[in-house]
């Protein structure tokens, strides 16, 4: 998988390279593509004149990689970004130009200059956006008079209203003893922290049950929903000496998926962002249930803390489950998180991806933050199961094949072992080049010679988080 750069089809070619380093790379260990800029706008070809001009511009410095007639270079001037020129006809392209064009590694000079240009030029964006937006208010609350009743837009309008009138009819007193009522139970904890070996493999023998994280929440009001909740997390098999770039937390009633992107340029000795993100949760988070707004500025507060401290880049999928059945879910990238009711799927998160197997993402240099992802608001009821997981799940399984290991796993079985049952269908899937996938299907659809068939699963890091609910 390569490492690059965010791009929105319907933005301007110049809004389109505000984006971090692109960082190539051939990784097919089963994550996903960061961001590069499509090839709808890749390539550009200059006049004779200027391609003249511009030639003796750039033999005036050396190219950072060279490739037949193509050269790279850094954009010095405005963008901070890599491009590649070819000195024969002049044409400039975002995109390495060839296969075999070399791996470009910046040196720490020229890295942190692209930064400052990077971060210099996404803040003048940003200052046109906020302006933009700022007009676009006004005449929105110059329209907004005409009303005689005004409502506030939620960050997840079609759900907005759902939840507005819960609860109305208790006092503080019995939602102050509705606390002292519940337990939580803490069976075990698993943040994923896959440097101290809190992983395992499904072919690690006895290994195969440790690691799962399990958190059961049980109160006596007959009124609100009680939680068995636990994760099951297998790395790839080509990972399993450090435990693959998979994390998931655990605690009270809020849970999230983050996956690593294994494309992305890390440094050795320094923490995966993904597991970074997984334990700033975890310590940050309470046992109470969160709100939308809540869940997307944690989320930002632990991205921001992993700017700083970790390496890499991940995908991020949290949720939380109020005991009354309220349950939000912000998603940024493609993992996903599904309800399933009387076996069928009730409803599901959206990915959010730039292009085929480039889903948003979080990093020191991605653009991308929480408050792009998608949302979802829905009542969960009693009998309701909610799986969440990384793409290694459901590349391989569709709504299908998930809804029919939870039937036939029934309603009485325990959280962590429906998690491992779907962990284990998925590795298995994954490894059969003759199974129909979710991932196959799309991936040929893009052209991947791999996938030309239409057929085959897609071997990653497998993530799931199940809760039950009664």
């Amino acid at each position: 998988m390569s490492f690059g750069m965010r791009m929105s089809t319907y933005y301007s070619l110049s809004l389109l390279i505000t984006l971090s380093l692109i960082f190539s790379s051939n990784n097919n260990n089963g994550s996903c593509h960061a961001f590069i800029p499509s090839s709808t706008t890749s390539s550009v070809t200059r006049s004779s004149t200027t391609f003249e001009k511009e030639k003796g511009a750039l033999y005036a410095r050396e190219a950072l990689a060279t490739d037949g007639d193509w050269n790279a270079y850094l954009d010095e001037e405005t963008t901070g970004l890599i491009y590649y020129f070819n000195t024969k006809n002049g044409e400039s392209v975002w995109l390495p130009p060839t296969d075999t064009f070399p791996s470009i590694q910046l040196s720490p000079e020229l890295k942190s200059k692209a930064k400052t240009l990077q971060k210099e030029y996404q803040k003048s964006k940003n200052e046109q956006e906020e302006e933009a937006a700022a007009e676009a208010a006004a005449v929105a609350a110059a329209a907004a008079v005409m009303e005689e009743d005004t409502t506030t837009k939620e960050e997840s309008s079609f759900f907005g209203n759902l939840f507005r009138n819960r609860d109305e009819k208790k006092n503080d007193d019995e939602l102050e003893q509705k606390k002292k009522e519940q337990e939580t139970i803490v069976s075990s904890e698993n943040t994923n922290n896959q440097r101290k070996g809190g992983l395992f493999s499904m072919f690690g023998g006895d290994k195969a049950n440790e690691g799962a994280a399990m958190i059961e929440t049980t109160t006596d009001d007959s009124s609100s929903i009680s939680i068995d909740m636990s994760a099951y997390v297998l790395p790839h098999p080509a990972k399993v000496r450090w435990g693959g770039e998979d994390a998931v937390f655990c605690k009270g009633r809020t849970f999230g998926v983050f996956d690593g992107v294994s494309g992305a340029e890390k440094l050795d000795g320094i923490p995966l962002y993904s597991v970074t993100l997984a334990q700033e949760m975890k310590e940050t988070i309470g046992q109470e249930a969160i709100s939308l707004s809540e869940i997307t500025k944690q989320l930002t507060d632990a991205a921001e803390f992993a700017d700083n401290s970790a390496t890499g880049a991940s995908t991020a999928v949290v949720g939380s489950l109020a005991d009354n059945g309220a349950f939000n879910v912000l998603n940024v990238g493609d993992s996903l998180c599904m309800v399933v009711r009387n076996d069928a799927v009730l409803t599901r998160t959206k990915d959010i991806v730039h292009y085929f197997d480039c889903p948003y993402q979080l990093s020191e240099d991605s653009p991308d933050r929480p408050r792009d992802g998608t949302k979802l608001s829905v009542r969960v009821q009693k009998g309701d199961t909610i799986l969440m997981g990384s793409d290694g799940v459901f590349d391989n399984l569709d709504d299908t094949a998930v809804c029919k290991i939870v039937k036939e796993q029934g309603s009485q079985t325990r959280a962590a072992v429906l998690a491992r049952k779907v962990v284990e269908a998925s590795r298995r899937v994954s490894l059969d080049p003759t199974a129909n996938t979710p991932y196959a299907v799309f991936a040929k659809k893009d052209g991947d010679p791999e996938y030309e068939d239409g057929v085959g699963g897609k071997v990653d890091d497998v993530s799931c988080i199940v809760v039950r609910c009664s």
